[in-house]
């Protein structure tokens, strides 16, 4: 996924990536992030904008 798609997403209202497919999140943002495991796949949209194609790469392929 490149920039340019990462900033399309959260322009189109999109919060996080959940899983591999975006999301919106309903109630606050840091609640939610608060409830869930860490482990459950999801990246925030915006904390994306600032990794490389090169690092998304690598999540990819996970």
């Amino acid at each position: 996924m490149k920039r340019e798609e990462r900033q399309r997403l959260i322009d189109d209202g999109y919060h996080v990536i959940r899983r591999r497919v975006p999301a919106v999140v309903e109630v606050n943002l840091w609640e939610y992030l608060d409830s869930i495991d860490e482990d459950s796949g999801v990246l925030v949209l915006s904390d994306l904008l600032t990794w490389s194609d090169e690092g998304l790469a690598i999540i990819k392929k996970a």
